[in-house]
């Protein structure tokens, strides 16, 4: 007997114009979520909204984003990923108030919370609890204070002249500018967040440097993994995506762990990430963690609260992960575009190439921490490559609660998404003429930036805790290469291949440059 007419046929045909009905109702009300609040926005597809371009490779990441800024001059404007409404906001103003002014009711990033991931929910950079990032963010930030920096400073210095030697030694030869930069900053993580030498340069076979290019090598399983952990939360718990590879999860938790047990047991001491996570775990605290330099509150609010989690195991593992991550992609990066940058601008290279010669030579031909004070072009050339090549290239938060954006008439629920598109700010001709020359004297004058248009390492309480070490390692590597050889391109100016399928930005088939002997200018 059939269930709601006499024939089968027709309850078959019934029941499935009725859920097709629903389906197209269930689109439609979530598609009109824009459209209902004045906001201007594209059309999408059913499927994957507007995230088409992306989700398939076609175009990068930061490159999609950028898109979809350029598309209107509007403050904001509607997308969606997936079924799920995103607003990409375009004025400083407003981004201001998401990141800084109001802050506590933007303070988790969209990604997915996978609870068999622990490394991937309890790193900071990831974690969307807000109690457990505060938490995290407190204890670690003494670690990364300028002191901690300047403690630092010998260590990169000792492999920046190994980097030296790298180069040296295939003078006149084509190297890949990103393979020699990642060498150099693998053993510099390795060896400030845990203390081992990596041997980078002497092996290149070696253990961090090969487990280092396996998690930042992107196919397509891996791309997609990350991308549904960021934008698609629902697909990543259901195919138990990981943050960390497994294979790079293995390695980084023996480690620590292992790194750890022999500090402890035979009571080394070293001035490290692993030392700083030992005492987190001991004691649950730095010892000069009542001084932060980051704007977050320190510690806990008060005696009566408990940590959200305890500070051992793969919560440990996970800071060390972020910091590998971090050090290792956008350092490399961040040398390698700058290479490639001013290996088509000689006159920009010859001035970097002088001030460089010029302000050791005045400190008695010794490179200190204090000369990097001092080497303000170095600094302009390097931030004016994050402006045209930020390593991550969006800043994404949620709406802890209904919100609605001061000056507008943008109301968004709990839950929403924003991002914002740095490669789009940073490459808008109101913000900054001839964006996509290649100029540092833009940023010798920083104060002519207008504030929220430029953010490589994010704005406000959860910006990059490790910005400071990042241009700190950036710079040392600059110098040990550029004090001695002047670099040349093999290849026409930009713009360079982006791979579509990194979840960072990094040329796709590498940045092969020329280093000769250069001219002394000073000495």
């Amino acid at each position: 007997m059939a269930i709601i007419t006499s024939n089968w046929s027709t309850d078959f045909l019934t029941i499935l114009a009725l859920a097709l009905t629903i389906i197209i109702f269930y689109f439609k009300s979530t598609f009109n979520y824009w459209k209902n609040r004045g906001v201007a926005y594209s059309e999408p597809n059913w499927i994957f909204g507007n995230f088409y371009d992306a989700i398939t490779f076609k175009k990068n990441i930061t490159s999609y984003f950028c898109e979809q800024y350029n598309k209107t001059d509007e403050k904001a404007y509607g997308l969606y990923i997936f079924q799920r409404p995103y607003l990409l906001l375009r004025d400083p103003e407003l981004i201001k108030h998401v990141l800084v002014k109001d802050f506590n009711n933007f303070v988790p990033r969209t990604s997915a919370d996978i609870k068999g991931d622990e490394i991937g929910r309890h790193n900071m950079f990831s974690m969307k609890s807000v109690s457990g990032w505060r938490y995290v963010r407190s204890k670690l930030s003494p670690f990364f204070s300028s002191g901690k920096m300047k403690n630092m400073f010998g260590l990169l210095d000792q492999i920046g002249d190994q980097l030296t030697e790298q180069v040296k030694s295939h003078v006149n030869d084509s190297l890949d500018a990103k393979e020699i930069a990642r060498f150099y900053t693998t053993d510099v993580i390795v060896s400030a967040a845990f203390g081992i030498q990596a041997n980078s340069f002497s092996d290149k076979e070696a253990a961090f440097s090969k487990v280092g290019k396996f998690m930042f090598t992107m196919n397509l399983r891996r791309s997609l993994e990350l991308l549904c952990i960021f934008f698609w939360p629902i697909m990543a718990k259901i195919f138990d995506f990981k943050l960390f590879s497994k294979v790079g999860s293995d390695f980084l938790r023996n480690v620590v762990m292992n790194a750890m047990a022999e500090r402890e047991e035979n009571n080394i001491k070293r001035p490290d990430l692993i030392e700083a996570l030992i005492a987190l775990k001991n004691k649950g605290t730095l010892e000069d963690s009542n001084k932060t330099e980051d704007g977050v509150a320190n510690g806990i609010t008060s005696k009566d609260d408990k940590p959200p989690f305890k500070l051992e195991g793969d919560v440990l593992v996970a800071q060390a992960a972020v910091f590998f991550t971090a050090g290792f992609e956008s350092s490399s990066s961040a040398i390698s575009f700058t290479l490639h940058s001013i290996s088509y601008n000689p006159e920009i290279q010859t001035r970097l190439r002088k001030e460089i010669q010029t302000v050791i030579s005045r400190n008695g031909g010794k490179f200190t921490y204090d000369c990097l004070k001092d080497m303000k072009y170095l600094d302009a050339c390097v931030k004016e490559t994050l402006r045209l090549y930020p390593t991550l290239g969006f800043l994404d938060r949620e709406a802890l609660d209904t919100y609605t954006f001061p000056g507008t008439n943008i109301t968004i629920d709990k839950g929403t998404a924003v991002v914002i598109s740095l490669e789009g700010l940073h490459r808008d001709p109101q913000y900054f003429e001839n964006p996509l020359i290649y100029d540092p004297e833009r940023f010798i004058e920083e104060s002519q930036i207008l504030p929220y248009t430029y953010m490589p390492f994010g704005e406000g309480p959860r910006n990059c805790i490790g910005a400071r070490f990042g241009m700190m390692s950036t710079k040392v590597g600059l110098i040990h290469i550029l004090r001695d050889f002047e670099v040349f391109t093999y290849k026409s100016p930009p713009p360079l291949e982006i791979d579509n399928k990194g979840f960072l930005l990094t040329a796709k088939n590498g940045i092969y440059l020329k280093f000769v002997p250069g001219t002394v200018y000073s000495t």
